[in-house]
């Protein structure tokens, strides 16, 4: 019996990458950026337009507004009024987003309309901002009155 021995002869020539090896250089300086920008915000305080760190939900919720409504009872009890219930609205209507300090008006204003004469309607209201939530309308005074 003869033993079969296989002599490779087609090598690459001195010099060149192969695809593999070019394929792995570019994914290892690929993945070496994307780690370098928060490694050098957070490891050295470097912030640079270059090497960006990684920021999730930057603008999300802004300008997004938070509002609550309470209506006061003859016994004078305040309790949690349904916005949609009341202005027989769909929750996945047009009432579910307030998107402005006018819609809040609006809203108010109708609420105030189907309560009838002599309501009060206590509104807390609140504004997405880069700071956190900024106030814009407390519950201390009836929102029908003015």
């Amino acid at each position: 019996m003869a033993d079969i021995i296989s002599i490779r002869t087609g090598a690459e020539p001195a010099g060149r990458l192969s695809a593999g090896r070019l394929r792995l250089i570019a994914f290892v300086a690929i993945a070496a950026f994307m780690i370098a920008g928060p490694v050098a915000e957070q490891v050295f305080g470097v912030r640079t337009a270059l090497l960006r760190s990684w920021t999730m939900f930057s603008a999300i919720g802004l300008g997004v507004i938070d509002a609550s409504f309470e209506i006061r009872r003859p016994d004078g009890a305040l309790v949690p009024l349904d916005r949609f219930e009341m202005l027989g609205a769909p929750r996945n209507g047009g009432l579910k987003w307030i998107q402005s300090r006018e819609d809040l008006a609006s809203v108010i204003r109708r609420l105030c309309a189907v309560a009838g004469q002599g309501a009060d309607i206590r509104v807390r209201a609140r504004l997405g901002i880069r700071g956190g939530w900024q106030t814009i309308h407390t519950d201390d005074q009836n929102a029908c009155a003015d």
